[in-house]
């Protein structure tokens, strides 16, 4: 006779907790303990299986697994250890504990109460649900206050240029923390967190100096997205082109130790060869790889769009590779030529799959494809297109003007007290602010909320709660007239843009505040989840941070000048901010 309990919680974006546990009747006494759950998965924090324990000759109960400890990524839990196999006399062996959920990492939380204060940043944004959250409690305004300082001793510098956000590894090569960043010319580097100096290095491969398809504005056409790393596994996973002087021959995805650099068994994959379920082919030279890389349920998703200049027949392309396995590959493509998967923010999850926001089909149709709209990606690229699409019924207009949806990443957070309590916003190049229900997308015109916010729109929107307010944050142009009442008038029509989003069925957004002046990439720290709450961007080389809940300006720290390529956002690591420079990273600290 055996009996099962399940107990079933959910933290989104903080800890995910399932256990499961069973016990049985035997004769037997139970044997020894169970070994203990191995790390858990950074994608989704999921611990291992413990095992169970021997079978024994008599005495007590048996132990069952011990409890799978978390790793660095939030999410599932351990899963249950197994029972003590049964002996030949004594008491029933007991079922193993749930393992522990991981405690922090790569999902969430915005007012759920999970707090994620590890110090490890692994993938764009924080976060797996993108919403650009960092808890550090020494940076608070009382600190703050004359005392954040540019390092000057820590210089690190690199070849190519870099239009990803770096990463940080606490237990990093030799137990030490380490940044990592991945550039255009295919260059790979670890840098010690003290002095900034190169741990490793390791090349990918000859970066092309141009596309071949006949357009693009990056050169060489290498690594352009932010890598993402698996704690568990301690890889580093990166993706871009290689091949001659004047075109890309392949796209490729390397799994790389973050230990010495050196390449993991099995990789690179060469995704060139994949074909869509549709029989559509991989356009090599036509792709274009620069949204962030996620990292979910032990799942690599890789977006893929075209180049500047939407020349040839691209597609938008989400490749899906299980990472204990990179010979299981799948990949879902777009219906129509164009299309792209491009937000250098990536694509945000809630811990199932991935939502990717596509691009205006470049041969305009008046039947819709797979344009303007937001597609949710699950397991091995599957789609379900009754809950996992939406796009407005302005979306032949979109296409017509080049105002593509894929312009911009989306982002998941939660809202205690809305029905649903899960939401995702995401924003259009052409103004249009959306708040969706990730569980069910709605089709055309399916969201629960629209704003308009001006645009042209080309950011990586941030979420963060305070005690006023939960906030998604992002930049727009020409937004004035959608702004409170009063706010200040900008000479380059570019401002930052608050919405708050209020509980209700369905929950309500509204633009809370606006500040000109800047077309930053933002983060957002607070000192405990919800106070201290600053949104911090590079103001023309400056270091500059804005009180979250007015857009007021808190300070900016000119001492030591940073000069940022666009779309690259701060992170922040143990009271210091890190940010990308020319050739080189920049941090603040106090001092």
């Amino acid at each position: 006779m055996s009996t099962c309990a399940r107990i079933f919680a959910v933290f989104v974006g903080g800890a995910t907790i399932v256990a499961l546990g069973c016990s049985s009747s035997s004769q037997g006494t139970s044997g020894a303990a169970g070994t203990k759950g191995g790390a858990g998965n950074a994608a989704a924090g999921r611990g291992e299986t413990g095992t169970g324990g021997a079978a024994g000759t008599g005495g007590g109960a048996g132990g069952g697994g011990g409890a799978g400890t978390g790793g660095a990524g939030t999410g599932a839990a351990g899963t249950t250890g197994t029972a003590g196999a049964t002996g030949t006399a004594g008491a029933t062996g007991t079922a193993g504990a749930a393992g522990a959920a991981g405690t922090g990492g790569t999902m969430a939380d915005v007012g759920l109460g999970f707090k994620d204060t590890s110090a490890s940043v692994l993938t764009r944004n924080k976060h797996e649900t993108r919403d650009g959250h960092f808890i550090q409690p020494m940076l608070t305004f009382a600190n703050l206050n004359g005392r954040l300082k540019g390092d000057t001793t820590f210089a690190p510098t690199f070849s190519g240029d870099l239009f990803g956000s770096p990463l940080y590894m606490e237990d990093g090569p030799a137990g030490k923390g380490a940044f990592f960043v991945a550039t255009t010319s295919n260059d790979v580097y670890a840098f010690d967190e003290t002095t900034g100096a190169v741990v490793w290095h390791h090349s990918t491969g000859r970066a092309p100096d141009a596309s071949g398809a006949g357009c693009g504005n990056v050169a060489p056409v290498g690594i352009i997205s932010t890598p993402v790393i698996d704690l568990a596994t301690r890889t580093i996973f990166v993706a871009g082109g290689v091949g001659e002087a004047s075109t890309i021959m392949h796209h490729e995805v390397h799994a790389l130790s973050v230990d010495t650099g050196a390449e993991r068994l099995g990789w690179p994959v060469d995704v060139s060869t994949l074909t869509a379920p549709d029989g559509t082919a991989f356009n090599t030279p036509a792709q274009n790889q620069r949204g962030a890389l996620s990292l979910v349920n032990g799942i690599l998703y890789v977006p893929y769009g075209g180049h500047a200049g939407d020349c040839n027949n691209y597609r938008g392309w989400v490749v899906a590779i299980k990472i204990a396995d990179p010979t299981q590959i799948a990949a879902w493509a777009t219906g129509g030529i164009g299309e792209g998967i491009w937000a250098p923010g990536g694509m945000a999850s809630t811990g199932d799959g991935v939502f990717a926001t596509t691009g205006n089909n470049t041969r305009p149709t008046t039947q819709h494809f797979d344009s303007e709209e937001v597609v949710h990606i699950r397991g091995m690229a599957q789609v379900d297109r009754t809950t996992g699409i939406f796009f407005p019924s302005v979306w032949m207009d979109m296409d017509l003007g080049d105002q593509d949806f894929g312009a911009n990443s989306a982002v998941v957070f939660s809202l205690p007290g809305a029905t649903p309590s899960i939401l995702m916003a995401a924003v259009s190049k052409n103004g249009l602010f959306f708040l969706l229900d990730p569980a069910n997308l709605g089709g055309m015109d399916g969201e629960l909320a629209r704003l308009n916010v001006g645009g042209p729109v080309k950011t990586v929107p941030v979420a963060y709660k305070t005690d006023v307010a939960t906030y998604v944050l992002f930049t727009a142009q020409n937004a004035l007239p959608y702004c409170p009442t009063g706010s200040p008038v900008s000479n380059s029509a570019v401002y930052s843009v608050a919405v708050a989003i209020t509980p209700g069925s369905p929950p309500t957004a509204k633009v809370a505040w606006c500040r000109s002046g800047d077309l930053p990439q933002f983060m957002v720290t607070t000192s405990d989840g919800t106070h201290d709450a600053i949104a911090w961007y590079n103001s023309g080389g400056a270091l500059a941070g804005l009180v979250a809940d007015t857009g007021d300006l808190a300070l900016v720290v000119s001492d030591l000048i940073c000069a940022s390529p666009r779309m690259t956002s701060p992170i922040a690591v143990k009271g210091r901010i890190v940010e990308v420079g020319s050739g080189r990273l920049c941090s603040y600290s106090l001092h």
